[in-house]
């Protein structure tokens, strides 16, 4: 099925992923080929009833300050999929080795990275299923370059862009051709968690509401009060995000001048309605819903080590909390089907990420680690967090189904819409017969025929005319 093709379950989790040999470009264009023959072909049915939690790892380079402190690699990648740490030190046990889907160990592996692993969960997307792709890893490590927040020009493209902005082209650039037999609306929110409270980044600022997490039969997991705006081009969506990066938490530590003290969730959601009359397939899918989580969480930290004190260091409390309580999470799920219980609850974080994780969603964890020995223990301990997430199975069903209250609301909306077009369209062309019979327009234009007075225009139904006056019509 080209590059949207499900992955095969294999051992941990999940198949390897093979290094591209296309650029992304060249994948669109197969993208559009197999997206538009599933379309036809009502191919729409259960992509995937089980979806492993793929897991990527990103090995970022030394930093300056690590270079200036002589800092040396202890991070090994003898293969695309594996990764390597040696044994700790004064011990005589086996290097610690981890497989997952695949490693990156380059300065920007953006593009290839977005082309093997991101897009297809975009193609899934806009086939009507729930996708997640979420960054987690010690604070400084990378999550935040490689996602693409905080600062970052989203309105322009280069080989810098992180995860949301390439994963925002890509949806835009596909709706192109969805819209030739859909009609398709893209709605934008962005929220940060920031001392275990839900902010909305969108917000005015003026009429505040708290956010609360609630849990819908057919929407499943959904932010209450969260502003949920309409966009339709890559542009009006860039600079939104922009101007809500400016309202993001940040602070400056030992360990990062720019650290995120919170986490950070944009969420697109997409509803899909075939077109009356719209060529296709005779079981291609009236509606679609899906909604896409991108998540770039705040970095584990240790005090001692950031400098933290005062406010940071009660945001370090909390960001821990919240990563523990997704840890509590990932293990309760890994337990397998003797474990009932599944503490979502522990944090708003876990609540939000519900679906993302033993969910209804198809999740990939973006797992990013520092090379330097000096961090070994954190790099080690995001290593094994990475691998258990692996082995976790979602259960992904594509969202096809409307209820009759929200058909009755879309259909009443466009009823309006057209009503107030024709109303529109209707005083236009009462305005247009009233300058045939020779009347004054609002705008003191005057209907001139060549060769006659305006006087003799009465009656005229079929002649060249040209317009003189002020203002256009």
């Amino acid at each position: 099925m080209g590059i949207c093709a499900s992955k095969q379950k294999g051992t941990g989790g999940g198949g390897k992923v093979a290094p591209a040999k296309r650029d992304v470009d060249q994948g669109s264009a197969r993208t559009d080929s197999w997206t538009s023959s599933v379309r036809e072909k009502g191919e729409f049915t259960a992509l995937q009833l089980k979806s492993a939690v793929k897991v990527v790892v990103v090995v970022r380079p030394l930093l300056g300050f690590e270079k200036a402190k002589g800092a040396s690699e202890c991070v090994e990648v003898p293969s695309t999929t594996v990764v390597q740490l040696p044994p700790r030190r004064g011990t005589s046990s086996d290097p610690f080795r981890f497989d997952f889907d695949r490693v990156y160990k380059m300065n920007n592996p953006g593009r290839q990275m977005f082309a093997e692993v991101v897009q297809p969960l975009l193609c899934h997307f806009i086939q009507g299923f729930n996708t997640t792709v979420f960054a987690y890893g010690q604070t400084g490590s990378g999550k935040t370059f490689a996602m693409g927040t905080m600062g970052r020009q989203l309105s322009t493209s280069g080989e810098s862009d992180g995860i949301i902005s390439r994963s925002m082209r890509f949806v835009f650039d596909r709706m192109k051709d969805i819209r030739q037999q859909y009609d398709v609306s893209l709605k934008i929110s962005f929220v940060e968690i920031h001392q275990d409270d839900v902010q909305d980044l969108l917000g005015d600022g003026e009429n505040y509401a708290p956010i609360h997490v609630r849990e819908n039969p057919e929407r499943g997991t959904y932010l209450e009060n969260a502003s949920e705006i309409l966009v339709h081009s890559m542009d009006e969506t860039a600079h939104l995000l922009e101007a809500a990066n400016l309202h993001r938490a940040v602070g400056a530590h030992n360990l990062n001048e720019h650290s995120s003290r919170s986490h950070a969730i944009c969420t697109l959601q997409m509803e899909q309605r075939l077109r009356p009359g719209a060529a296709s397939g005779p079981d291609a899918p009236r509606f679609l819903r899906s909604k896409l989580h991108l998540v770039d969480l705040a970095g584990s930290e240790r005090a001692k080590e950031t400098g933290t004190t005062g406010q940071q260091f009660a945001e370090g409390v909390n960001i821990n909390k919240g990563l523990l309580a997704l840890g509590n999470v990932i293990g309760a799920l890994t337990e397998g089907a003797g474990r009932k219980h599944i503490p979502y609850r522990d944090s708003k974080l876990t609540r939000i990420l519900q679906d993302s994780l033993g969910g209804n969603s198809e999740t990939l964890m973006v797992a990013c680690v520092s090379p330097a020995a000096s961090n070994f223990e954190p790099t080690l301990s995001t290593l094994r967090y990475a691998a258990r997430a692996r082995s976790i199975h979602n259960r992904v069903k594509q969202n096809n189904k409307i209820t009759s209250e929200e058909e009755i609301a879309y259909l009443r909306a466009e009823l309006e819409e057209k009503t107030a077009l024709v109303v529109k369209l209707q005083s236009q062309l009462d305005m247009a017969a009233s300058m045939m019979k020779g009347s004054v327009s609002p705008d003191n234009i005057k209907l001139v025929m060549p060769g006659r007075s305006p006087s003799a225009l009465a009656g005229v139904t079929s002649t060249r005319a040209s317009f003189t006056g002020s203002g256009a019509f």
